[in-house]
């Protein structure tokens, strides 16, 4: 048998190997997809649930304010409706952004459009716990004054007053922090793990299971 003849059978021989392979990296490939697709559908699930409840949240402020109740209820109110608008205006942003990532896009394109999403979100997240320092004062004053009509500005003005202070100066030294952190440690894994944390647990899965798929076709 002639050397040419040889190496036309050996191709022949591979073919079916060559084919088996590339099935089983396209079924590899569509299953990460399939499950970046997951995560983010939860995430947009999640967004669509919040938009729920702060817009229930800010009909009923906005019930409280209108009607001219104590000062105290009143700013409490004001200040909840606002946050409650600001909250409304971050879950849209975030889920027009999660509709421009699409899995007929690029594995690089998918990477740094999530990678996009991941930092607003966990940016937005920040600002919106920060607020909570001295924001938790609104709580206790609405319900009191819900149930059992209590102005508590006129029994506990003092105890406001302070915990609203202590409360703003614990936000911005929080916000001082965060920036000067941020600023130091662009790239460290400390600042990635705490935009996990911040961004959910969705979005950190997908971008495992997206960045699996830049390795693979950089390899």
């Amino acid at each position: 048998m002639q050397p040419d003849e040889l190496k036309q059978l050996w191709s022949h021989a591979n073919a079916p190997t060559d084919a088996q392979e590339a099935f089983a990296l396209d079924a590899w490939r569509s299953h990460r997809q399939r499950a970046v697709q997951h995560q983010l559908g939860a995430f947009s699930l999640w967004q669509w649930l919040q938009l729920a409840i702060w817009l229930a949240v800010a009909v009923y402020c906005g019930s409280q304010w209108w009607q001219q109740p104590p000062l105290a209820v009143m700013l409490s109110a004001l200040s909840l409706h606002a946050y409650c608008i600001a909250a409304i205006i971050i879950s849209i942003t975030r889920l027009q952004r999660r509709r421009q990532l699409h899995p007929t896009h690029t594995v690089v394109e998918q990477s740094q459009q999530l990678a996009a999403l991941r930092w607003h979100t966990a940016l937005t997240e920040l600002l919106l716990g920060l607020p909570w320092c001295w924001l938790w004062l609104a709580v206790p004053v609405l319900v009191a004054w819900q149930a059992w009509g209590v102005d508590l500005g006129a029994f506990a003005a003092p105890w406001l007053l302070v915990s609203l202070g202590a409360g703003t100066l614990a936000m911005i030294a929080a916000m001082v922090g965060a920036r000067r952190w941020v600023q130091r440690a662009p790239a460290s894994p400390r600042l990635q793990r705490a935009i996990d944390a911040l961004s959910g647990r969705r979005l950190a899965r997908a971008r495992a299971e997206l960045e699996a798929l830049r390795g693979w076709e950089s390899a």
